[in-house]
């Protein structure tokens, strides 16, 4: 069973189109030492490189997924991180629903590994208590967070997370 993840947020896009514009630009700045031409022509050959891996990078960002297969849980952020678990790991009767602000918990502090910006955090993270929590953050206005009975615990924004829950219980 797959469940929907809420959608990237609007500003992810707009900070990869001002990083992939400033780094594309750099050339630029030698333009008084290189003249108008060969500066343009180094921008341009800047952008060939830059624009292909900011759209990679792009379409990473909304490979997200959510699959209850059985008893185990498989959850995909940004195409490179993956969190597989067996159901029986998680503490369910702990498990939170609400804005991310309203669970304690679920506080973020370090990115160990992963992707964070404004509109989508995901990957490895710590707690402020220094736990670890899987994050596929992309909506902070409804969040499901499954604490692990030990190990990783799990923090995720999905379409709906009280059938998600529920659906989770009753695997």
């Amino acid at each position: 069973m797959t469940f929907e993840l809420a959608p990237v947020g609007f500003s992810a896009y707009v900070v990869l189109v001002g990083v992939t514009l400033v780094a594309a630009c750099i050339p630029l700045l030698w333009l008084r030492k290189e003249g108008v031409a060969l500066a343009w022509k180094k921008s341009g050959i800047a952008a060939l490189f830059v624009v292909p891996i900011m759209l990679g990078i792009a379409l990473m960002m909304s490979d997200n997924a959510f699959v209850l297969s059985g008893k185990s849980l498989l959850v995909r952020a940004d195409y490179f991180y993956n969190y597989a678990r067996s159901l029986d790991k998680f503490d369910l009767s702990r498990a939170q629903i609400g804005p991310y602000q309203s669970i304690p918990d679920a506080k973020l502090s370090w990115r160990r590994s992963g992707v964070s910006l404004p509109g989508i955090n995901a990957g490895h993270f710590s707690t402020q208590d220094g736990q670890v929590i899987f994050v596929v953050l992309t909506d902070r206005s409804q969040v499901l967070y499954l604490p692990a009975k030990s190990g990783t615990s799990l923090l995720v924004s999905v379409s709906n997370p009280n059938a998600v829950l529920d659906a989770l219980k009753r695997a």
